[in-house]
């Protein structure tokens, strides 16, 4: 069922407008009342006056309320049933209501109109002194401005005459003197809370920071103490961040910069006085109001626009290796969006070390100490180890983390394992040939080395020795081409793990730099250590059992951050503002675009 309300105005010339409106309900409200469905606006009408009820598709019920009644052909009632089809006429103060019904069913035509000139204004002045309290109390005006000017005196005029007063009395003891302790007392109705835990040693040293009357605090008086603090990006472009370029922007800048509030001074986003809360921003707002439309602040940008973590923040970039072999190391910021390949001059296969059968076996066949230190199966964190901060992962060494598993021994002698030495072949040839030189010149001198300098050889002697080292020579090279052909080749030891420059030719064999980062996301800051909670395991976010190559970047992606972190109230959800990941000062040496901070003219003056 829905109620159409028209309010019916007759203008002169006979010309008739409605003005219509539709209730879906069964019931509305008649009144003088703001909060009435139908608001009649005429004194003669109480402020909820009546109700009209729809009980049947032809019948309503017209109550009124309270002390009210309302007139039905002529009669005054305070309840009453009316059929539709009686044509009954309702009069409410000076308005008329006809009802009806309409072409669908169900539905009820209620039309209101003036019919009565409304209450003259004489009535409105008759309402102010009934109801106003003129005469029975001080003029409002008068009260207003003497209550503003008492305010000026006790808490503007007072506290800064006894400042300066205290002041020039004796500038050392200011603080100490009965002026300006009563000066410190007035002034505090107009701080906006207690002074943060961080400053708690200046509760009673205002002009530490406040070093000059009705002036904000500069951001020289801040460095002061934080001479260390790194900026979050250049002066210039933080200037350009905060302003628009349109008319209005640059209007704004200028009076900014006449009440000495610049954009992108240390106050405008470390507030003072906060109490518990600090002086450090509980919400992303300050980062939003640059972020959200940055590339039209600053065109040159190469940030992309956020507005929130929820729906409008870019996919990760992480840093990817793109080529080990240079000086420096090339690494480029590539977003998750592209499927980025990292050529980390590595071949390693997470799948495999993770579920695969032959390295369970492998497993198997290793010492009992050593054995217990991995257990049955591969984990991530047997060569994932955290660093002491239990954010990042310490570096993955041959040693360390692949050497149980990957050995480079290659001969036993006298009960010693000799090993190859990792990562420079030519160390690895020297090695070779020294031992099968020592090998070779054992075999064939025998026990004839032993004395063999203290006698004095005879020609045929030092012939026969000559021919022997020469041919233990020659065997102790060919042993070790032998050996790095077979170490080097495509299916040898050094290829399972890494590439080769120049395979074929042993003289100018080189392993390929191996770059493995420790942190793909420079600009953030993340720790595995607050993650290590509940049912998470690695493999919740980073996939590398369906890894089979070294070149997968195994990132999570912003989606799967979003399960969890959300910046938006929500209960199922951890609470994630910008200052959850992002560092607005960054003094690290690599910290680009951040840079040291440096005192700025414009935003240190003194106002003239």
């Amino acid at each position: 069922m829905a109620i159409r309300i028209e309010f019916i105005k007759r203008r002169p010339g006979g010309r008739i407008t409605v003005r219509p409106t539709i209730y879906d309900k069964r019931d509305i409200t008649l009144g003088r009342a703001t909060d009435c469905d139908v608001h009649l606006a005429d004194l003669r009408v109480g402020l909820h006056h009546a109700t009209l009820t729809q009980i049947s598709p032809t019948k309503i019920r017209l109550e009124a309320n309270g002390d009210h009644r309302v007139r039905v052909n002529g009669t005054q009632i305070r309840r009453r049933d009316i059929n539709l089809s009686d044509g009954s006429i309702i009069r409410i103060g000076p308005y008329q209501i006809e009802l009806a019904p309409m072409e669908k069913a169900g539905d009820l035509l209620v039309t209101f109109e003036l019919v009565e000139p409304p209450t003259p204004t004489s009535d409105e002045r008759d309402e102010n002194s009934v109801f106003g309290m003129k005469g029975y109390a001080p003029d409002k005006r008068l009260t207003a401005w003497s209550a503003i000017l008492l305010i000026l005196i006790a808490f503007l005029a007072l506290p800064i005459g006894l400042h300066f007063r205290a002041k020039q009395d004796n500038p050392e003891i200011a603080s100490q003197t009965l002026p300006d302790k009563i000066a410190h007392k007035t002034t505090d109705p107009w701080m906006a809370g207690s002074i943060s835990s961080s400053h708690a040693n200046l509760t009673n040293d205002c002009r530490s920071c406040h070093v000059k009357p009705f002036t904000r605090v500069l951001d020289e008086t801040c460095l002061s103490c934080h001479e260390e603090m790194g900026d979050h990006a250049k002066p210039e472009i933080m200037t350009a961040a905060n302003v628009f370029g349109d008319t209005n922007g640059r209007w704004m800048n200028s009076v900014r910069d006449g009440f000495n509030i610049p954009a992108g001074r240390c106050g405008s986003c470390h507030f003072e006085h906060n109490g518990t809360e600090g002086v450090l921003p509980s919400n992303s707002t300050f980062c939003v109001e640059c972020h959200t439309d940055l590339d039209k602040r600053v065109p040159d940008t190469k940030l992309v626009n956020v507005i929130n973590f929820s729906r409008y923040h870019p996919e990760f970039s992480p840093a990817i290796v793109k080529n080990p072999q240079s000086d420096p190391v090339s690494i480029d910021r590539i977003s998750l969006v592209e499927h980025p390949k990292e050529n980390n001059g590595l071949t390693f296969p997470h799948d495999l070390h993770l579920s695969d059968e032959e390295v369970i076996r492998k497993i198997e066949t290793l010492p009992a100490p050593i054995r217990a230190k991995y257990g049955e199966v591969l984990e991530c964190a047997n060569c994932h180890e955290a660093d002491k901060a239990g954010a990042l992962f310490k570096p993955i060494e041959m040693k360390t983390h692949c050497a149980d598993c990957h050995s480079l021994a290659f001969a036993a002698t006298d009960g010693a394992v000799r090993n190859l030495p990792h990562g420079e072949p030519a160390e690895v040839r020297r090695v070779l040939e020294d031992f099968y030189l020592a090998q070779a010149t054992t075999m064939l001198l025998g026990d004839e080395r032993t004395g063999i300098l203290n006698q004095q050889l005879s020609a045929e002697a030092r012939n026969r020795r000559a021919r022997l080292r020469e041919q233990a020579l020659e065997n102790a090279r060919e042993t070790t081409e032998r050996n790095i052909a077979r170490i080097f080749s495509e299916d040898g030891l050094c290829q399972k793990c890494h590439d080769n420059r120049d395979p074929g030719q042993s003289a100018n064999i080189e392993i390929q730099p191996v770059h493995l980062m420790t942190d793909y996301l420079p600009k953030a800051r993340f720790s595995h250590k607050s993650h290590e909670t509940g049912d998470l395991e690695c493999v919740t976010c980073h996939r590398a059992e369906q890894s089979s190559t070294a070149e997968d970047v195994l990132m999570p992606s912003i989606t799967t951050c979003r399960t969890c972190h959300d910046d938006r109230a929500r209960q199922s959800t951890i609470a994630a503002d910008c200052l959850t990941c992002h560092i607005y000062h960054d003094d690290g040496d690599d910290a680009h675009p951040m840079t040291p901070r440096k005192p700025r003219a414009a935003m240190n003056r003194w106002p003239q």
